[in-house]
């Protein structure tokens, strides 16, 4: 079960036939800006400079890599991956390197109407992630979103986010016992195989990578500092072992919450808006249960993602409807009675 995996078993991969196997994927930012600003984007989007992966500098990274790991899946994700300006030519290099056979891009769909079919034939799957905001710009073109992926053969599943956990402090903790307790119970670095490759270095996971730069200067670092340098040589799957092995919280952990911020409603904000909402200490952002239900192997599944159409999905709306009509009936009563 993945609760005993997370508890019990610190190992976020295992070795296959002389190769390191992710839990579940490895990931590839193709740009890190996007075209709409959610609250609490995990990647730090809002505040992200433009930045577009290199299709050559990936091919080498991931060439390397695929000598000493192997991965079910790769993931493209942002930023909204849509806008890097050569999506095929990535796509045929992630392809080329031998890293994995299925590639997913995971998009918020705002431009997945207007893909070109050159696009959708480098693909294997796309994660659609659908937000109150969005879903009305999206629902007119779903129809032909599916027959596309249909005539493409590529798996098409949508996700509905209500709400988001918060992701970072840019104020941070000093109190090194809850930074550790953070990492040891932390679903992105250890049982979701958020694993990144990011210009030239591995990453256990994304959060690492942008940290450094919503720092203010006085305390911010070269975000290479928390990974690992991908270079062809002996050593090298040894050293990878090595750090994704180990207990110790990375430097940007300090900053982040993993998996166990608090959750909120997603909301769309302004750049000075993101910056103002996530200078708050750590402390005041922890989902404190949640750390201890994970830290006692209860188990903490996430609401926040749910899969479109579901019968969690169902289950979800029909509950937030019914609230809505008992608060609006004894409001009603309420003011009835005045």
């Amino acid at each position: 079960m993945q609760k005993q995996y997370l508890i019990k078993n610190w190992k976020c991969y295992r070795i296959v036939n002389g190769k390191i196997i992710p839990t579940r994927s490895c990931e590839i930012n193709a740009v890190d800006h996007c075209n709409i600003a959610c609250m609490d984007c995990n990647h730090v989007s809002p505040t992200a400079k433009m930045r577009i992966a290199d299709p050559d500098v990936v091919f080498r990274d991931l060439s390397i890599l695929s000598l000493f790991y192997r991965s079910a899946e790769i993931k493209i994700l942002g930023g909204e991956p849509l806008l890097h300006p050569d999506m095929p030519t990535l796509l045929k290099a992630i392809r080329r390197s031998g890293v994995s056979n299925h590639i997913k891009l995971v998009t918020n769909g705002i431009l997945l109407s207007r893909m070109k079919d050159e696009i959708w034939k480098e693909l294997d799957e796309i994660e659609l992630s659908v937000y109150p905001q969005t879903e009305p710009l999206l629902s007119p073109h779903m129809g032909d979103i599916y027959k596309s992926a249909k005539r493409h053969r590529v798996k098409l599943v949508r996700y509905f986010y209500e709400n988001f956990r918060i992701t970072f402090s840019t104020v941070g903790t000093d109190d090194h016992v809850l930074s550790q307790r953070i990492y040891k119970a932390c679903k992105l670095a250890r049982l979701w195989g958020c694993q990144s490759v990011h210009d030239g270095y591995f990453f256990k996971c994304p959060q690492s990578i942008y940290i450094p730069n919503i720092l203010d200067k006085a305390v911010s670092y070269d975000y290479r500092e928390d990974g690992v340098k991908i270079i062809s040589t002996p050593d090298f799957p040894d050293k990878l072992k090595g750090y994704l092995n180990s207990r110790k919280p990375l430097r940007a952990c300090r900053y982040c919450l993993g998996s166990v911020g608090r959750s909120r409603v997603h909301r769309l904000a302004k750049t000075t808006g993101w910056e103002s909402v996530h200078a708050v200490p750590a402390e005041e952002l922890v989902d404190y249960d949640k750390l201890s239900r994970l830290e006692n192997d209860k188990g903490a599944s996430d609401i926040n993602k749910i899969q479109y159409k579901s019968l969690k999905y169902f289950i979800h709306h029909t509950f937030c409807f019914v609230s809505e009509l008992i608060k609006h009936y004894f409001l009603k009563s309420s003011n009835r009675q005045l």
